[in-house]
């Protein structure tokens, strides 16, 4: 029991710690920016089937939209639908990537609309 009691505050101290590091918006761009690098070298582009977006589209997207997604990371919105609505009230309707938005947050492992 003693064991499993130091495990847990471990666990705990660990957990804090790593949620204590803050990132700026700079940094979370750039990690943004490193995970569609290697999912460009990982994923079998010509066999993507998003939304409504191509692979070319996406992954041009995902680079343009590295900004605004670490702005809303960095605001505490980090998953899914609350993620895309944040991405999408920044950008508008007007832009480009505004339809790829769902693409491009499930592309990036952050979720899905």
């Amino acid at each position: 029991m003693k064991t499993f009691l130091a495990l847990i505050v471990s666990v705990v101290a660990v957990s804090a710690n790593a949620v204590a590091l803050d990132e700026t918006v700079t940094e979370i761009e750039n990690r943004i920016l490193r995970t569609a690098l290697a999912k460009v070298g990982e994923t079998r582009m010509t066999g993507w089937s998003g939304v409504g977006c191509s692979a070319w589209d996406v992954v041009t997207c995902a680079g343009a939209l590295a900004g605004t997604i670490a702005a809303c990371v960095a605001s505490g919105i980090t998953w899914g639908a609350a993620l895309a609505e944040c991405i999408a009230g920044i950008i508008g309707t007007g832009d480009a990537c505004w339809q790829c938005v769902c693409d491009v947050i499930e592309w990036l492992g952050m979720g899905s609309c």
